[in-house]
């Protein structure tokens, strides 16, 4: 009797510590990575994963523990009751697979031999080590005016630029993006904030990314490539592939190509905690200085230049002469004007020519167009016959301009100032991101403002205007702010533009300091140097409120201009102003002109004063800001 006690006490001990023990398992680090599992506001779990079949059990998206015991039961089913052996789930789940064998939850004797499919993809991809790729901010896409970043699947391990620029083209791109159901640019914007489209994992050859960002786009390409074992590296081929199996709800602040790539990082080593130590949204940029500050994971950074840096190198390395010539070649597209000059000449200004042409007509060129096409050939049969070799150019990093170096993503300001007619005032400000000419351009697009969500407030101790003690007023809500200057340079102009929407107190008279919704469009010329940038634009906008006009609303046009000189780093003076017709609108006439100086003192400080006078109004300010 007391032996059958004993081994029944025996059992239920071993009973309770063997699911204590798969508790902890499933509440591990590894097991959460592999399922994208998130700690919910108040307790419990919730994947972000929406794919109800990768999951096996019903409830599996918000229980860790079931999910984890219904894929041991599944991993242990007969391999025969499966007629397609791509659906076993070792075949579905390699990184799953790898997981349950190192944690001894099931054995070798429990998984089928062959994953012909996954084995197809692992050895196409063959990766021997993996690249973080940031491609730079391009504004004439919404979606990607604050950069995008994706995953490479080396062939290799790279030590140089030149065995970058000899083998990448061989590697395999991971990107991550939203599936798009509509054309529609507000229905688009709606949806990408509040998660309507599904996001989803692609892999494909890495030239394909190389035509489209850095070729069609002229967007700079910067790689890091990881220092990971190749155990590691294993682990995320396969939760790619595992990624194949879901989709997530794609959320343009939080759940984007940012945040889930360094969820893919995440599996190969829990300690990293990448995608954790991501603020709540999330940047492109984010990502790479979550790398950076993750000590030892960045072994090597590379750097490659967009079409359009390619083209203005070669063209300011031809002399005046070479430069006429150059001229006539990209204007007849042969070369034909060349055959009196020597093979050393010709051949520099042959691959000038193919390097601006590459760039101007790269549509053209990629969809394979057959004038296109033919130009281009014609182009490289005459250089081709120079017999001059054809080098491979290296170009060097810029460090000024590695994005990781930029300021934080986010701004929190204080201020204080007085208004001529409010009187004294304290000001707070907020802005989501990301830059504005006046911050330091260090690792930054020099040629663009781009800001969503930044807010200010005013308080005032009392408010002379209108007779009232101790008041805060919204002053402004930018929802979106973006300026993009295409400065005027020879073969290289593009039109400049601006667009800002939000929320402004009306200063000009036009209405009792009245906050109004609006927008405002414009466009026109820019001009920039080392330390100077500029823009003169034709801009017109709409203001919305019953005080401004019998209609409730105004129209307003004319022209505004910027000036702002600026050392390489941390200071920058700016001279501005408008001038604007308005109707139908109670002031027929307003205007706005003032000076602005920002000094960064250190790479997240920095302190500005300015001054701005409108229509009756002016006002002064000093602040403190703090890039985070």
């Amino acid at each position: 009797m007391k032996t059958a006690l004993l081994l029944l006490s025996f059992f239920f001990l071993s009973n309770s510590l063997a699911q204590n023990s798969l508790e902890e398992i499933a509440y591990s680090k590894k097991w959460l990575n592999l399922l994208h599992y998130k700690k919910n506001i108040f307790s419990g779990y919730t994947s972000e994963a929406d794919e109800p079949s990768f999951f096996f059990h019903t409830e599996g998206k918000s229980n860790p523990l079931l999910e984890l015991e219904e894929n041991i039961k599944n991993f242990k089913v007969s391999k025969s009751e499966f007629k397609d052996s791509s659906k076993r789930p070792e075949c579905r789940f390699p990184a799953r697979t790898r997981f349950l064998l190192n944690e001894g939850l099931i054995n070798k004797n429990h998984i089928g031999s062959n994953c012909e499919k996954f084995e197809k993809f692992k050895n196409k991809v063959n990766a021997k080590s993996i690249s973080i790729v940031f491609s730079s901010y391009f504004l004439d896409t919404p979606a990607s005016a604050f950069g995008h970043t994706f995953m490479r699947l080396n062939k290799s391990v790279r030590n140089s630029a030149t065995e970058d620029q000899n083998f990448e083209l061989l590697d395999y791109a991971v990107n991550y993006s939203a599936t798009v159901t509509t054309s529609n640019s507000l229905l688009y914007a709606i949806m990408g904030f509040a998660g309507g489209f599904k996001g989803e994992f692609a892999a494909m050859p890495y030239f394909y990314k190389v035509r489209e960002y850095n070729d069609y786009e002229s967007r700079d390409l910067w790689s890091y490539d990881l220092n990971l074992t190749q155990e590691e590296v294993d682990t995320v081929v396969a939760h790619i592939w595992e990624m194949g199996q879901t989709y997530f709800n794609y959320f343009y602040l939080t759940e984007n190509c940012s945040y889930h790539m360094l969820g893919l990082l995440d599996v190969a080593n829990e300690k990293w905690d990448l995608a954790q130590r991501n603020p709540t949204f999330v940047l492109p940029v984010d990502t790479i200085k979550t790398l950076k500050n993750t000590p030892g994971l960045i072994k090597r950074i590379g750097y490659r230049p967009s079409k359009m840096r390619i083209a203005k190198d070669s063209v300011s390395k031809l002399n005046k002469e070479q430069e006429e010539l150059f001229k006539v070649v990209i204007q007849d597209k042969n070369a034909d004007s060349l055959k009196e000059l020597g093979n050393e000449d010709k051949a520099k200004i042959l691959d000038t020519a193919i390097d601006y042409l590459d760039y101007k007509y790269s549509e053209e060129i990629l969809l394979e167009k057959k004038e296109a096409t033919k130009w281009k050939q014609d182009l490289l049969i005459s250089r081709s016959e120079t017999g001059i070799q054809n080098t491979e150019k290296t170009y060097p990093i810029i460090e000024r301009e590695r994005p990781e170096r930029g300021h934080g993503s986010r701004r929190f300001t204080l201020g204080a100032g007085e208004d001529d007619k409010r009187g004294f005032y304290q000001t707070l400000s907020y802005r989501f991101t990301l830059h504005d000419f006046y911050d330091s351009d260090i690792g930054q697009n020099p040629q663009a403002t781009m800001e969503m969500m930044n807010l200010k407030l005013k308080f005032f101790n009392k408010d002379e205007l209108k007779k009232e003690d101790s008041k805060v007023i919204i002053d402004s809500l930018k929802v979106v702010n973006v300026i993009s200057l295409s400065p005027i340079k020879k073969y290289f102009s593009n039109l400049s533009w601006k667009f800002n929407a939000g929320l402004e107190t009306i200063k000009d008279s036009g209405c009792a300091q009245c906050l109004a919704p609006g927008f405002e469009v414009g466009g026109g010329a820019s001009m920039m140097g080392k330390y100077f940038k500029s823009y003169f634009f034709i801009t017109t906008d709409v203001d919305l409120h019953k005080e401004l006009s019998k209609e409730g609303a105004r129209l307003g046009i004319g022209p505004e201009a910027e000036l702002i000189f600026n050392t390489e780093e941390s200071f920058k003076l700016g001279f501005f102003g408008d001038y604007k017709w308005r109707f139908p609108a109670h002031e027929k006439k307003t205007y706005r002109y003032g000076s602005r100086l920002r000094y960064t003192f250190i790479p997240s400080m920095a302190v500005t004063v300015e001054w701005v006078k409108e229509k009756r109004s002016n006002q002064s300010e000093a602040s403190l800001s703090y890039y985070f």
